[in-house]
C-alpha cells in the first residue's frame, strides 16, 4: 500500500513537472512579441543605430545608405554614406545641419522640417517601423543579435509611411527581438520597386537602447 502511494505521487509529481518544463518552454505568441518589441522600441527617449540600404540598378546591388545614427528625444545625428556621398547631418528640435564633406564647416538648412522629409529614413529609423496592420506574424525561429538572444519574427504588413508606400510594395520584415526584455533590436526590410519591380532591401540594428547620449547643436 506505501508502495502504491508513492509511486502515485511520483506520477504526479512527473506530470507536474512535465506541464511547469512544458510552460517555460513553450514558444511566444509572435503578434503579442512583435507588437510588444515595437512598443518597447518606440517608447525609448534614446538610443544608437545603424541603417544600411541596398538596391538593384541596372543588374547590379548597389549600396543606396549606410550610415551610423544615435538619438536623443528630439535630437539626432547620423554620420555615413548617401548614395556615394559623405555624409553627416545633425537634428536638434526642427532645425537641422550639415557638415561640408570638403571644408568640414557646418551649415544650416534654410528649411529644417523638408531636410527631415527627405533624409527621413535615416534621420528617423523608427519611421520605417510604423505599421498599419501586422498581418499575420510567423514566428521562424532563434537566433542572437550582438552576442544576446532573439526570437525571429516574419511578417507582411502593410506600411504606415506615405514616403516608403509612393516608392515600394510587397514589404516582407524579418524582426529580431531581444528575448531578455522583448525589446525589438533588429529589423530587415525587403521591398520591390513599384516602377520597375527591383528588389530593395533596408537593414536596421539598435543597441544601447535608454542608454544617455547627449547630441549637441553643431558651431556654424
Amino acid at each position: 500500500m506505501k508502495k502504491r502511494g508513492l509511486w502515485f505521487i511520483i506520477g504526479i509529481s512527473i506530470v507536474l513537472l512535465g506541464g511547469i518544463v512544458g510552460w517555460l518552454f513553450r514558444p511566444p505568441d509572435p503578434t503579442k512579441l512583435v507588437t510588444n518589441g515595437l512598443e518597447r522600441l518606440n517608447a525609448a527617449t534614446s538610443f544608437r543605430y545603424s541603417l544600411t540600404q541596398y538596391q538593384w540598378v541596372e543588374g547590379k546591388n548597389r549600396v543606396l545608405a549606410q550610415v551610423q545614427g544615435e538619438k536623443d528625444g528630439g535630437n539626432t545625428r547620423i554620420v555615413g554614406e548617401l548614395t556615394g556621398s559623405e555624409v553627416e547631418l545633425v537634428k536638434i528640435g526642427d532645425s537641422t545641419f550639415s557638415k561640408d564633406p570638403f571644408n568640414k564647416k557646418w551649415i544650416k538648412f534654410a528649411n529644417g522640417q523638408a531636410a527631415q522629409e527627405v533624409f527621413l529614413a535615416e534621420l528617423s529609423p523608427l519611421s520605417s517601423l510604423q505599421m498599419k496592420e501586422l498581418g499575420e506574424v510567423v514566428l521562424s525561429g532563434q537566433g542572437k543579435v550582438n552576442g544576446e538572444r532573439v526570437w525571429i519574427c516574419q511578417l507582411k504588413p502593410s506600411v504606415q509611411n506615405q514616403m516608403m508606400e509612393a516608392f515600394w510594395t510587397d514589404f516582407q520584415y524579418t524582426l529580431y527581438i531581444r528575448k531578455s526584455d522583448k525589446t525589438l533590436v533588429k529589423a530587415t526590410i525587403e521591398a520591390k520597386n513599384k516602377a520597375r519591380s527591383d528588389p530593395m532591401t533596408m537593414t536596421l540594428e539598435f543597441r544601447d537602447i535608454g542608454k544617455k547620449i547627449t547630441i549637441q547643436t553643431p558651431t556654424i
